[in-house]
This record gives C-alpha cells, sequence and structure tokens, in this order.
C-alpha cells in the first residue's frame, strides 16, 4: 500500500488529489542573516531546478529550503546563492 492520498474537493472547480508534504524553513543563526532580499525567488527557483531534475518530492522542499538561506547570508538578491559545489547542497545533489 503506497502513501495515503488526500482529495480536496471544491465546488465548481472538481477534485483535486495528492499528497500533503510538510516542511520548515531552514534554521539560520541569527548572526548569519544578513538580508533576506530575493530569498522567496530562490525558493522558487530552486523548486523549478528540483523539478526539472525529477528531485523527489521529500528532496525538493528542504533543498529549496537550503538554497533560499544560502541567498539570506549576503547582501543583495544574487549574491548569497549557492553553487552546485556548495556543501550545503551535497546531500541533495549527489
Amino acid at each position: 500500500m503506497g502513501p495515503p492520498v488526500a482529495k480536496l474537493r471544491a465546488q465548481g472547480i472538481g477534485t483535486v488529489c495528492g499528497r500533503l508534504l510538510l516542511g520548515t524553513a531552514e534554521k539560520i543563526p541569527e548572526s548569519e542573516i544578513v538580508d533576506t532580499t530575493g530569498a522567496g525567488d530562490a525558493f522558487i527557483g530552486a523548486v523549478l531546478y528540483a523539478l526539472c531534475a525529477n528531485m523527489p518530492p521529500e528532496k525538493l522542499l528542504p533543498f529549496s529550503a537550503q538554497v533560499a538561506a544560502g541567498c539570506c547570508r549576503a547582501l543583495g538578491a544574487r549574491s548569497g546563492l549557492p553553487y552546485h559545489t556548495d556543501p550545503r547542497l551535497a546531500s541533495f545533489l549527489h
């Protein structure tokens, strides 16, 4: 038997079936937070990357949270984005 499937129904729209996955944001020590600019965009970009890479949903959410957290560790929207070689991403990309 597979994982439980939830069914949501809305009048006039129909029924949507799927699994609900819960995740948490990456915990960043307060001393490392520099700027949150771009963190949401980084998260969505990482979700899209993970989907294109066929990453399973159980890895997709923490991977995306880790990318967004990296964005918060530097000033501006792009300077903190991690590279593939970032050790924080190693467990997700290998």
